[in-house]
């Protein structure tokens, strides 16, 4: 009975431990889609067609949609919101404002992946402590 505790303690802390590991590493997410949906976006934005351009956020608004089912990713809330921005702004009429959120949500989407920080002050790293970074 006591090794079956053991055992059961012993399980339960790799377990814990995997879990950890996977909620502190980087998401790696693939915005080729919703690129090539903004790109369609910025070209009916400069031919001023509302219609190609409410067609082509609506799409981009779906494969974010998409790709938040699969995991919720503060970024893809962000260009999303951006996006969503964009088309009220073109069914508006204002195609500058629609132009520079869909340029916003571009750079957003354009950003490299970079480490987390895990509660440290430095960029990718912890705090210098005295022995040494952690």
């Amino acid at each position: 009975m006591n090794f079956k505790h053991i055992l059961a303690v012993l399980m339960l802390s790799l377990f814990s431990m995997g879990v950890a590991q996977a909620a502190g590493s980087p998401i790696h997410e693939d915005y080729t889609a919703l690129l090539a949906a903004s790109d369609k976006m910025l070209e009916a934005a400069k031919a001023k067609d509302i219609t190609a351009f409410t067609t082509s956020a609506s799409e981009a608004s779906d494969i974010a949609k998409d790709q938040g089912n699969k995991g919720n990713s503060p970024r893809l809330q962000r260009i999303s919101t951006k996006l969503k921005q964009a088309k009220k702004a073109a069914k508006g009429g204002d195609f500058t404002l629609a132009t520079s959120l869909t340029e916003e949500a571009r750079v957003e989407m354009n950003k490299p992946d970079t480490k987390p920080t895990f509660g440290g002050t430095t960029e990718g790293g912890g705090r210098q402590g005295m022995f040494g970074e952690y």
